[in-house]
């Protein structure tokens, strides 16, 4: 029988030492503040008419493929 020269190590032993994970921390206003700009600027940016989604789906596809309204 032939022997490994490959040792088996413990699970307990890390193979890389590891490092403390830096994570920024922003406060709750700062998240509430981003997440309503976001939604803001969907609204002003998203046309509200079908007419102008129907415009801008058939510069792209067929009048057949865009008749969903």
């Amino acid at each position: 029988m032939t022997s490994s020269s490959l040792s088996v190590l413990s699970s307990d032993t890390p193979i890389v030492a590891r490092r403390p994970v830096m994570r920024l921390r922003l406060p709750q206003s700062v998240g509430a503040l981003m997440t309503a700009a976001l939604v803001t600027g969907a609204f002003v940016l998203a046309p509200e008419q079908p007419q102008q989604q129907a415009s801008i789906c058939e510069r792209h596809h067929s009048a057949d493929v865009c008749r969903v309204w």
